[in-house]
């Protein structure tokens, strides 16, 4: 991700080099600089074609990454509660005697069962495992809507991603709900999906990991070591941006053909805040 955002910030700064060599040659170049220097305006063209290509390319990797590492830090977190909690483990599920003889211990068949639990929970959708973690934990998974739908459309689209390869199917179409996708056709990752998916999903994580820490007396989670962690995306000095976006948020719509000077921006922004 650093490499593809140097490539950006390279070509931002050839650009704006251009930009200021052909005001100065403005007087003897009156066609524009393009004339005047050809060869490196073809070169900054070879490099946004470069940019381009590997942008979307890019955002899928960071968001996907983004989406596993979510779901896996709610399936660790799950499995650490009900370890230290096995009577939260309580349910009219059977499991064999050899399943339990397997085991030395009762502290060893607690985790297994803990693990088999959350093992299954994996393979059930984001919402089921919100209502899991409400009914078994008493907790809400997340406490702002508009951070939930954020983080809902990133899984939708890193499993539009890893399992259609990126092209649009009716499930997709049904959980974003937005009209100017095509069925049938590839959807272009963009760096704006990113950041939100990354944005939406570090809040939820830092709220609900308070939330279990207190209410379970386990250790809260130290992130603020890691480098992929970002107190600005969900902290309080996050929060006038947060409120920016959401005004942004309200009437805009996916544009199929993500531009190239929106790219820079996101890409820039995406580096920017660590994520």
């Amino acid at each position: 991700m650093q490499h593809v955002a140097s490539a950006s910030l390279i070509l931002q700064e050839y650009e704006h080099l251009l930009s200021n060599v052909g005001k100065a040659f403005s007087e003897i170049a009156p066609d524009g600089p393009e004339t005047l220097f050809p060869e490196w305006h073809r070169r900054r063209d070879r490099m946004r074609e470069t940019v381009d290509l590997i942008t979307p390319a890019s955002a899928e990797l960071g968001l996907t990454r983004c989406v596993e590492n979510f779901l896996c830090y709610v399936s660790d977190i799950i499995t650490q509660v009900l370890t230290a909690r096995p009577d939260l483990l309580k349910t009219q599920e059977q499991v064999t005697i050899e399943d339990v003889l397997e085991h030395e211990s009762i502290e060893g068949f607690i985790s297994w069962a803990a693990e088999r639990r959350v093992a299954q929970l994996s393979f059930k959708g984001l919402e089921e495992i919100a209502q899991y973690v409400k009914k078994r934990f008493g907790l809400e998974l997340h406490q702002e809507e508009a951070d939930w739908l954020k983080l809902k459309r990133g899984v939708a689209l890193r499993n539009l991603i890893v399992h259609r390869r990126g092209i649009i199917d009716q499930r997709f179409l049904y959980v974003t709900g937005e009209k100017d996708l095509i069925k049938g056709s590839t959807y272009k990752t963009t760096m704006r999906d990113y950041v939100r998916t990354a944005e939406s999903s570090m809040k939820i994580i830092g709220e609900f990991d308070k939330e279990m820490a207190l209410k379970f007396s386990i250790a809260q989670q130290d992130t603020e070591g890691e480098k992929w962690y970002s107190p600005g995306r969900w902290g309080p000095e996050g929060r006038r941006k947060r409120e920016k976006l959401a005004e942004t948020d309200c009437n805009e719509t996916h544009a199929p053909h993500h531009n190239h000077a929106r790219a820079n921006e996101e890409m820039r922004e995406a580096e920017a805040d660590g994520t």
